[in-house]
């Protein structure tokens, strides 16, 4: 892998033109605006959910289905969908997107997939330049209303349309898929929201103390804290606990905003808003003021129609994060003086394994539910791949139950060896595992079914499939090293003298998003 980088350089003109638009206490300040999650798309489905089930003796989906229409799908089938929070006008940083989930709806395996992309992700882009991702539809935002001549402070629709567009189209970029639909919200939607449902109850799994939070209104701070344990929060304080984030971490924040929005659904059945014509009239007025989507009306119908078959376990969360010994462990925080002193997340490993991620969690989502028990046994004379190859997959959210030797080491074709699996009469069923199907695009090999005799008397009879690496696998280019053993340099190099009157010389890394 060629670990040869340049520095970022960024665009001047562009920084001009955004400095205008930040107000002169807020420039003097530090920007650590943590926005919402408000789920708009969430919002929606809980909302029809909550329809659906509360009038369940009355066949109210085959009336949505008849007047909705179909929703655009993939080549899996699925339907993806862009949630989007942010502050609005009125707080600082409110146009930054620093809530950003992917949900996937796979109706035929009846599971919602959701992935938080984290708010410090570095992207690269050649038209508004580059930055963190948060930043992305600020950007295109500004860059657009110069483009359409939009008198200053004014909001110009057409402008806003094409920034959502280049935003849309950078985050099919980082994950590989197409994203048909997008909802963004703001503060007051949130909390609003949660207001008119009667609040959340959440179940606290750690205390949260959070002295630097951002207080409403003003440049300044203000203490947050919350304990352990089962919670009922209002909207104010829901909002708080979604943006909190100075002693704990991002991604402990894309949890919790993954966490409201099963208790934003769950509030939402329990307040059987079809009854009350008041709830109905509040919360469509708060949703027309505070919510930019393109789902139309007969979508959001034929989302009615189907909402009923999901349940709880029916979604799956996922994250990205820095992590790499965990599920979604993909990204690292590189030197900051390559990015201006900021701090940011760069994929290690480049651009493909983040799709590789995104292609398992949305489109095989059926793996989630089956959670195969996977072991892997070198039966190669080439040390440490068994190891290396188990921590890849981990991230990859699988579960490997154990790695080691095979019974040899002159394996030459990679083999997956799959339980079977018998009924109450002892008999034979279909027992072969979804996840060989994610498994073999990552690492190509001949199924057999049934564990070997050999392994079974070596004790490894608790894993569903038995990973048994070959030559075939290992001594080839595709063989998957872990990028974690060799990231780039981490400190830029001293120039020389001639390198010192340029600016292109210096060095960053490259196995970033482009």
């Amino acid at each position: 892998m060629d670990f040869e980088t340049r520095k970022i350089r960024t665009k001047p003109s562009l920084k001009d033109r955004l400095s205008s638009k930040i107000s002169s206490a807020t420039a003097n300040k530090k920007i650590n605006i943590n926005l919402p999650i408000l789920i708009a798309i969430t919002i929606i489905l809980v909302l029809c959910v909550g329809i659906v089930k509360a009038v369940s003796k009355v066949d109210v989906s085959l009336v949505l289905k008849i007047a909705g229409t179909d929703l655009e799908e993939d080549s899996y089938g699925h339907t993806n969908f862009l949630l989007l929070g942010s502050g609005g006008l009125n707080h600082d940083g409110g146009t930054l997107t620093d809530t950003m989930i992917v949900a996937s709806l796979d109706d035929e395996n009846k599971t919602v997939t959701m992935l938080s992309i984290p708010r410090d992700l570095w992207i690269k882009d050649s038209v508004v330049g580059n930055s963190k991702i948060n930043e992305v539809y600020l950007n295109a935002k500004t860059y657009y209303e110069e483009i359409n001549k939009v008198p200053a402070k004014t909001e110009d629709p057409k402008s806003n349309q094409q920034a959502m567009e280049l935003l849309k189209t950078k985050i099919e970029e980082l994950l590989g898929i197409p994203i048909h639909y997008y909802v963004s919200a703001n503060f007051d939607a949130f909390t609003d929201i949660v207001d008119a449902i009667g609040g959340v109850d959440i179940n606290v799994e750690k205390a949260i103390y959070d002295p630097l939070y951002p207080k409403a209104g003003t440049v300044e701070y203000e203490t947050f804290s919350m304990p352990k344990g089962l919670q009922h929060l209002d909207g104010k304080t829901a909002l708080k606990y979604a943006r909190s984030r100075e002693t704990t971490s991002d991604f402990d924040r894309s949890e919790r905003q993954q966490q409201l929005i099963m208790a934003i659904k769950e509030s939402a059945l329990k307040a059987n808003i079809l009854f009350s014509k008041e709830k109905i009239e509040n919360i469509l007025g708060i949703i027309k003021s505070n919510l930019n989507t393109n789902i139309t009306i007969e979508e959001i119908l034929t989302l009615g129609s189907i909402a009923k078959n999901y349940s709880k376990d029916s979604i799956v969360t996922r994250l990205m994060h820095d992590d790499p010994t965990k599920c979604g462990g993909f990204l690292y925080t590189p030197e900051r003086s390559y990015y201006g002193g900021a701090f940011v997340l760069v994929p290690a490993g480049g651009f493909e394994v983040i799709h590789k991620y995104a292609d398992l969690i949305f489109g095989f989502t059926a793996i989630s539910k089956e959670d195969a028990k996977i072991q892997i046994l070198n039966g190669t004379p080439r040390g440490g791949v068994a190891g290396e190859t188990k921590q890849i997959l981990q991230r990859f959210c699988l579960n490997m139950s154990r790695f080691g030797n095979a019974e040899t080491k002159n394996v030459t074709q990679t083999t997956y060896y799959y339980k079977t699996k018998l009924n109450e009469k002892g008999e034979p069923i279909e027992s072969r595992s979804l996840t060989l199907d994610f498994l073999k695009k990552l690492i190509p090999g001949k199924e057999v079914e049934g564990i070997p005799q050999k392994y079974i008397d070596l004790g490894y009879t608790d894993s569903d499939i038995i990973l048994e690496m070959g030559a075939d696998y290992t001594s080839s280019p595709n063989y998957m090293e872990d990028p974690f053993y060799s990231l780039p340099m981490l400190k830029p190099a001293t120039p020389t003298p001639a390198e010192t009157t340029t600016e292109t010389t210096t060095t960053t890394p490259t196995n970033e998003i482009k």
